[in-house]
């Protein structure tokens, strides 16, 4: 009972791990918009120890007119020596600029002044939750085309296994219903018989010893 319980939830554990990959390879913008929720790896050490390197954080998207509190932590998009990377540091306060548009200023703990970064608000992706420290390579792992390829090996190797699992289940209730004893019992049985066979041999056939 106790296998059948722990084998209903590896499954549970592994379609769930299953179909989270696949959404987030197949539509990645519909998950975020589902669940309202988004996860980034943190790479570099710009946050610590507050949040340490490889950690994994969890951002809770902002809506249109939400606004984030000064010295919350806050991820946004960068253009990054020409490739769009987003950050997550602490969010100070806001300012206009020359143009009149709002720009936020943010900060990372080690840093002694702003990012040198404009960031507006549509830049602005959510605001920190919670993170889990040292998993961020995980989280990498299952974002990459890698992930799910390991994924097809390890669904193929489970049906093998499950298909061989069912066969010789089925085999063993077969034996149970022919009234066929199992391998283990036929095998004790075999052993009782050669034992009461040498005792009988060793008794003289009037009785005496």
């Amino acid at each position: 009972m106790i296998k059948k319980i722990f084998n209903y939830l590896f499954d549970l554990l592994f379609l769930l791990l299953t179909v989270y990959i696949v959404l987030i390879h197949a539509c990645p913008e519909k998950v975020k918009e589902f669940t309202g929720y988004q996860t980034f790896v943190i790479l570099t050490d710009s946050m610590e120890p507050v949040i340490p390197t490889g950690s994994c954080v969890l951002v809770k998207n902002l809506k249109e007119k939400e606004e984030p509190e000064a010295n919350d932590i806050v991820s946004f998009r960068v253009d990054r020596l020409g490739e769009q990377t987003v950050f997550t540091h602490y969010f100070r306060e806001k300012e206009t600029d020359e143009d009149g548009r709002v720009l936020y200023h943010t900060q990372g703990v080690t840093a002694d002044r702003y990012d040198d970064y404009k960031i507006y608000r549509e830049d602005l992706i959510g605001t920190y939750v919670w993170h889990v420290p040292y998993v961020g390579k995980v989280m990498l792992f299952l974002r990459s085309p890698f992930a799910l390829i390991e994924l097809g090996i390890i669904m193929l190797i489970l049906i093998i296994n499950r298909l061989l699992s069912n066969k010789f289940t089925r085999e063993e209730e077969a034996l149970a219903e022919a009234g066929v004893p199992e391998k283990g019992e036929a095998l004790e049985s075999k052993a009782a018989a050669t034992r009461d066979s040498l005792i009988a041999k060793e008794l003289p056939k009037d009785g005496r010893s």
